[in-house]
């Protein structure tokens, strides 16, 4: 297995000059994406308030779009997500999270490997990833896309899947009850030979899966954000 330093990954010129346009225009794809034509819905309203839609994109690919009401403000959602190496601690299907790069407060390169976890239909896989966020009103935007780079090729024993691109925007409820509404859409090329509608069946159960870690992570008391801002308006 070779050995990828944080260093080797800083130096390449890739990462400060274009990280933050890349990911703002995969969160302009995605509202493209988001966009009400041709989206066919596939489940009921589960216990949650969870539901899925999908759409079909160029080249028979689907993208997943998760809509629900989280009980926390976009700050605090977004708190606990941009706490990336922290995610494999409420996540089980993460195995863990490293931060190569951050290129400034808002964009950072992650290597992510998946945990093999039971029902997991897609199997293990490794990501490199450009992550983004951004801010409009009162929404929180959080972009990802792939990205490749010459210091950090697949690694031995894992397939390497790659977000094309992904969002997730986080928008407060308009009764000012410190609740969110959280939309998820998932675009991803999981490589590999699998067939299509095994890894249809198994991405929106994916987001079900990872909105469910997100309530109990956030069922479990003050994130840090909300201690370091009590009584702070």
């Amino acid at each position: 297995k070779q050995d990828i330093s944080v260093r080797d990954v800083a130096g390449f010129p890739f990462v400060n000059a274009t990280l933050p346009k890349r990911c703002n225009s995969g969160i302009e794809k995605c509202s493209v994406i988001s966009g009400p034509n041709e989206v066919e819905r596939l489940s009921q309203e589960n216990e949650n308030g969870d539901v899925i839609y999908s759409k079909v994109l160029s080249g028979d690919r689907k993208v997943f779009r998760l809509e629900t009401v989280l009980d926390a403000t976009p700050e605090e959602i977004h708190h606990i997500l941009w706490k990336v190496e922290e995610m494999h601690q409420w996540n089980p299907s993460i195995k863990n999270i490293k931060v190569l790069k951050q290129a400034g407060p808002e964009t950072m390169v992650t290597h992510e490997v998946s945990a093999e976890t039971a029902g997991n239909l897609i199997g293990q896989r490794d990501f490199l990833s450009v992550r983004h966020f951004s801010r409009q009103e009162s929404c929180i935007y959080l972009g990802g896309a792939a990205t490749h780079l010459e210091t950090f090729p697949p690694q031995k024993g894992f397939v390497r899947a790659e977000d094309g691109p992904t969002c997730i925007i986080i928008e407060p409820l308009a009764d000012d009850t410190g609740r969110s509404h959280f939309t998820w859409l998932l675009n991803m090329d999981v490589k590999g030979w699998l067939p299509k509608s095994i890894v249809n069946q198994a991405l929106p159960r994916a987001q079900v899966d990872f909105t469910r870690c997100l309530r109990r992570r956030l069922a479990e008391g003050p994130t840090h954000y909300q201690l370091l801002h009590t009584g702070i308006s």
